[in-house]
């Protein structure tokens, strides 16, 4: 029977390969929400979320309450990535165009 492997430490690039085949499937999100589609991946492919990256208050409670430990990066736009762990599998929600300021606040009807 095959131990699992440890979890990759967060925020260390040079630490954080590709997992090998006795590993578990590594799970990063970018545009996070609440995680709907976190879960999703979960359900299907099985695998551990290992880092978050969502900029919203309320999501980001939402998010730590149910996967405690694992890290929010935060804002896509001011992240290191050489120092963001790589993972296995990508998930991306939909980034809230109103507070990348892509888009008014108001829609003229």
């Amino acid at each position: 029977m095959l131990e699992a492997a440890p979890a990759p430490p967060h925020l260390n690039a040079a630490d954080s390969a590709a997992p090998g085949p006795a590993s578990e499937m590594t799970i990063g999100s970018l545009c996070s929400g609440y995680g709907g589609l976190d879960l999703g991946v979960q359900a299907a492919l099985g695998g551990t979320v290992v880092w978050h990256a969502e900029t919203d208050p309320g999501a980001a409670r939402v998010l730590a309450r149910h996967w405690p430990g694992v890290p929010n990066l935060g804002d896509i736009t001011t992240l290191d990535w050489a120092r963001v762990p790589r993972v296995c599998v990508l998930t991306a929600g939909f980034p809230c165009q109103r507070r990348l300021r892509r888009r008014p606040t108001r829609r003229a009807c």
